[in-house]
């Protein structure tokens, strides 16, 4: 169940040019935001595809004019990082591009999303745990090849896991 009420977006890929760049929305509307600036290049709307499938097609500005040929694709809650439905652009990674495309679903109703809040709704609708949630950030800031394996064996459970056992043991005992 989720716990936001709106629909959030944000640029998820590093500031500056690259080869690509990630537009992300989490939120009851995200498909339907999604839907309003994407044109498929085929035969079928994006809800004719299946979740988490690659479409591909044009990103349109807020009038309904081409800003790049990218790949879409969409997750329904609770299965998806946040609980929510989900949908991603894949774009060319032009700071200009990812301009329009985040003011584009902004027009369509989605809001900026706050630094760090993919996580925390993937947190409060249960998908992470505290531990896995803040080794997202830890993470994102590793510095070096012990940092990022530490982060990545919390936020595939490891912390947690053990934690678990102890807290079984005990319950045990207790028993």
């Amino acid at each position: 169940m989720s716990f936001q009420a709106d629909t959030i977006a944000a640029i998820s890929t590093p500031p500056g040019p690259g080869a690509i760049g990630i537009l992300r929305l989490s939120g009851p509307q995200a498909v339907s935001i999604a839907e309003k600036c994407f044109k498929p290049l085929g035969p079928k709307g994006l809800r004719e595809h299946g979740p988490r499938e690659l479409v591909y097609g044009v990103l349109l500005d807020r009038g309904g004019e081409a800003i790049d040929r990218v790949l879409c694709t969409y997750s329904l809650g609770p299965s998806s990082y946040t609980g929510e439905d989900t949908a991603e652009f894949h774009c060319h990674g032009s700071p200009m591009v990812l301009a329009l495309g985040l003011e584009a679903l902004f027009a369509a109703g989605a809001r900026q999303a706050r630094a760090g809040e993919f996580t925390r709704r993937a947190f409060l609708n249960g998908r992470l745990d505290l531990a896995q949630a803040e080794a997202v950030g830890d993470l994102l800031s590793a510095q070096s090849r012990e940092g990022a394996r530490h982060a990545a064996g919390q936020l595939a459970g490891a912390l947690s896991k053990k934690i678990g056992d102890i807290y079984s043991a005990l319950a045990d005992v207790m028993a």
